[in-house]
């Protein structure tokens, strides 16, 4: 079993669910609800027409999303790329097409335009943020008939609010995504080949925006090639551009672990066979030979 998460710290966020504050929790690779003890009973209540539940929804619209491409393409590429709410963000349900812009958390990105596009096109769509049904408002008896959803509407709903989660759980959901595709790759996943241009761009997005802070260059000159998980992954500059040559893996392994930089020197690769002691493959600034370094976590019984 690939056990991708391998040094991810768990993540718990809090989200208003059936009037209560209701934790979800994010470990081992998955997402799940602390306050609900019977998960597909309340499925069942709300596929009948009851009440619905924000906790059983967050977790559906994950399991949708968790090999979601768009979620590399819309997510953080780091702390110089902060998607920030411009209200507070909540899960809030059935609320009416004018309450959509206040109950759904949308957000500003002034780093980069790539989703003002997903916001624009929920905004103009007129539909309500019902709590993940196709569906804009809730039926019930002598009501009008209710207005459905658009997918690709409900999708970008779906998006804009996974992505509005507090507690690092949309780090964490960029990280399922980006296992779920390393995973292919490895495989030979003929899903692959239609995937390309964007798994190049979230692996460049994300190593380019490293190499800047860590180089300190405003501007930055670089090229990042995409290798297979065998091939030796590489740092070097020539011509004053830098050269990056690493597997989409790196994703996963490394920037998802916040291991990108350390101690001053950027992170090709990092391996363990227990999850508590790390063999990093690590280039100074200078660019010069890669050197290991070697990371021993403390026992969890010791603190």
């Amino acid at each position: 079993m690939n056990r991708w998460w391998g040094g991810l710290a768990a993540a718990q966020a809090t989200v208003a669910c059936g009037g209560d504050a209701h934790r979800l929790r994010w470990e081992a690779g998955d997402l799940y609800t602390l306050d609900h003890d019977d998960a597909d009973s309340d499925r069942a209540l709300a596929a009948l027409g009851d009440q619905r539940c924000t906790c059983i929804d967050v977790l559906d619209a994950w399991d949708r999303h968790r090999d979601d491409l768009r979620v590399l393409v819309l997510a953080s590429r780091g702390p110089s790329d902060q998607l920030i709410p411009q209200e507070e963000a909540g899960w809030q349900l059935g609320s009416a097409p004018s309450q959509v812009g206040q109950q759904a958390g949308w957000w500003s990105f002034p780093t980069s335009r790539r989703a003002r596009r997903l916001v624009s096109a929920t905004r103009s769509s007129g539909a309500g943020f019902a709590g993940w049904t196709s569906y804009a408002t809730p039926a019930r008896s002598g009501s009008a008939p209710r207005q459905r959803i658009p997918k690709e509407a409900q999708d970008a709903y779906e998006l804009s609010a996974l992505l509005s989660l507090g507690g690092g759980l949309p780090d964490r959901l960029v990280a399922t995504v980006a296992a779920a595709w390393a995973q292919r790759l490895a495989r030979g996943d003929r899903t692959v080949a239609r995937a390309r241009a964007r798994l190049d761009a979230a692996l460049h997005g994300r190593v380019f925006a490293v190499m800047r802070g860590w180089l300190g260059a405003a501007s930055l000159a670089s090229e990042v090639t995409m290798i297979g998980e065998a091939d030796q992954p590489r740092l070097t500059s020539e011509d004053g551009v830098v050269r990056a040559e690493l597997p989409f893996g790196w994703l996963v392994d490394v920037w998802a672990k916040d291991l990108a930089t350390i101690w001053g020197r950027f992170c090709l690769a990092a391996a363990t066979s227990d999850g508590r002691t790390w063999r990093l493959t690590t280039v100074s600034p200078d660019l010069g030979p890669p050197s290991l370094i070697t990371l021993q976590l403390p026992d969890e019984a010791s603190g």
